[in-house]
């Protein structure tokens, strides 16, 4: 039996996404509980091309389905030739379909069906020219359609979903920001990258060094050997993967000039949903003078939330000390000294003191 909707518990549930929007994190709980507000089983927040769905977050009940659906394992979606990208509101089935078109839709009685779901309530966020957003409720079968009153309450909170997709933009692009304000004190060209490892669109290979041995190709990064290449390709892979970690790669220009390549996590869940940076990538040239790329302590705590301690730690391995001088030079004992050294790993996403070297030091 169908639980009659809240236009208060909708709202609250819409405040809980604009807590995920500001945290950056909690979008599946958030969506669960708008999905059950709006009496709904799934929620699905999702960024489309025309014709195509191009990455999403998903309530967990229908995470199976979305990822055959993804990977093209289902008949395709004929909402996407019918709907359009542009509509206003929520749109419901009725809006769109007789029911007899959707007795033989393959999409609905193939794929949707037996998954459990049939009905659906979608609404634009975020419009654009070759991509949009859009989140997709999908009710349970025996539930029956969303009726024109309950599209009504939906789209009574229209203003606020559409704000929490700003946010969402706002705050994930504004820590992409201050991060790459952060890593650009050290000097060298910041590339931004999206969650498959490719350059978000507006930067030319004009904003890398000419002299480097690093190239933007068809919003790829591109170093000029193959060797290279596989390297580059592994750094930025490490960076964009689930959980991110640093990926470093050592090159040499033509000129034999080291450069090291740096590419570093950007914390934040939805950054692809919401197309904002996942990694940045930072190329320095490791031959400039020691004194120039030694990060100050302030620098290395903001940058990865580092204590005190830990920073300290870091900066002298970085300097070329062992665990038992750090120790000495601070005054404590040296298992203490790698315990510092341990969580500084963690936070800065460096799985070997040599990586940790390389980031802070780029030696």
């Amino acid at each position: 039996m169908r639980t009659m909707l809240s236009l208060d518990g909708i709202r609250a549930s819409v405040d809980d996404l604009v807590s995920a929007a500001i945290l950056a994190d909690g979008w599946e709980e958030a969506l669960v509980h708008f999905a059950m507000a709006a009496g709904a089983r799934d929620a699905v927040l999702m960024r489309n091309e025309a014709r195509k769905m191009v990455t999403a977050i998903v309530t967990p009940e229908c995470a199976r389905a979305v990822a055959d659906f993804a990977a093209g394992r289902t008949p395709p979606n004929s909402r996407y030739q019918r709907i359009g990208t542009h509509y206003v509101g929520f749109r419901i089935d009725q809006d769109d379909y007789s029911a007899e078109e959707l007795a033989r839709d393959p999409f609905y009685q193939e794929f949707l069906r037996p998954n459990g779901v049939f009905w659906h309530a979608n609404t634009v966020l975020a419009p654009g020219p070759d991509e949009y957003i859009e989140l997709s409720l999908k009710r349970r079968v025996e539930h029956g359609p969303f009726q024109p009153a309950e599209r009504a309450m939906l789209d009574s909170v229209l203003p606020e979903l559409h704000a929490v997709a700003r946010i969402a933009k706002g705050v994930l692009d504004a820590e992409a920001r201050g991060m790459a304000g952060m890593l650009g004190r050290r000097g060298g060209a910041i590339v931004e990258l999206d969650s498959w490892g490719r350059v978000l669109p507006g930067q030319s290979a004009g904003e890398v060094d000419p002299a480097s041995p690093l190239r933007i190709l068809r919003r790829r990064l591109v170093a000029g050997d193959r060797v290279s290449q596989l390297a580059v390709d592994r750094a930025v892979a490490s960076a964009v993967s689930r959980p991110g970690r640093l990926g470093v790669a050592a090159l040499t220009n033509i000129e034999g000039r080291r450069y090291l390549l740096q590419v570093h996590p950007v914390p934040g869940r939805a950054r692809d949903v919401f197309a904002s940076a996942t990694a940045l990538a930072l190329l320095v040239e490791r031959d400039r003078d020691p004194a120039a790329l030694r990060p100050d302590l302030t620098w290395i705590r903001n940058a990865y939330g580092l204590t005190e301690r830990e920073a300290h730690v870091a900066a002298l391995l970085a300097e070329g000390l062992d665990i038992e001088a750090i120790a000495a030079r601070l005054k404590i004992q040296p298992s203490t000294a790698r315990s510092y050294l341990k969580d500084a790993l963690q936070k800065t996403g460096a799985t070997r003191q040599a990586e940790l070297v390389a980031l802070l030091a780029h030696v």
